[in-house]
């Protein structure tokens, strides 16, 4: 091979090889940004969830304090209306009974008049005392129709919260009740109240 075609080869072998370097660093890159992306978007659901428990926390305090002294203006602020007062439903149950969810919604203007049939003497002595034991966090991909239902007033992707006691009463016989908090309007709110039978 004569010396200039040998250069023009090896010039040629040259320019080929760190074209490829230059596509695979490219690659890199690329899939370096997409993992970056992930990450943030995990943090950011993260960053999201702490600040949801913060504020459903200080909320619970305060309403805490407002059923001790039985404060009734201040307790109904802490109500989103319409309230869902319906019984809890499962899946099963609206597949096999007739669970007219709408029947157990309330307005603020009937509120009072249901005020003492939600916080009866236990209610008013429970809530206060309530516990971590009491809390849950609803998962935010739940299959359960009643959560489903519930998510639809609130802000998007924010997470539930419930508050559930249950306790014996004087005669002996168990039961309980519960409190769904959602996010409404960046501030979390009572958006159910649940008893074993309907509040209407």
């Amino acid at each position: 091979m004569k010396p200039f075609k040998k250069l023009g080869y090896y010039i040629v072998v040259l320019f080929l090889m760190q074209t490829a370097q230059g596509c695979t660093n490219k690659q890199h890159t690329h899939v370096a940004a997409d993992t970056s992306t992930i990450i943030d978007q995990k943090a950011d659901i993260n960053a999201t969830s702490s600040n949801d428990e913060k504020q459903f926390r200080n909320t619970l305090v305060k309403f805490k304090s407002a059923v001790k002294v039985k404060n009734k203006v201040a307790v109904t602020a802490f109500f989103y209306f319409p309230l869902q007062t319906a019984p809890q439903w499962t899946n099963d149950e609206l597949k096999s009974s007739n669970i007219k969810p709408q029947d157990g919604l309330i307005k603020q203007a009937e509120f009072l008049q249901y005020f003492d049939d939600i916080f009866t003497k236990d209610a008013i002595k429970l809530i206060p005392a309530s516990k971590e034991d009491d809390l849950s966090e609803i998962d935010k991909a739940t299959p359960e129709n009643y959560y489903k239902m519930l998510q639809q007033v609130t802000d998007k992707g924010s997470t539930l919260y419930e508050l559930q006691k249950q306790y014996t009463q004087d005669n002996g016989e168990e039961t309980s009740f519960g409190f769904v908090f959602g996010k409404v309007g960046g501030i979390y709110k009572i958006i159910s109240y649940y008893r074993p039978w309907p509040l209407k």
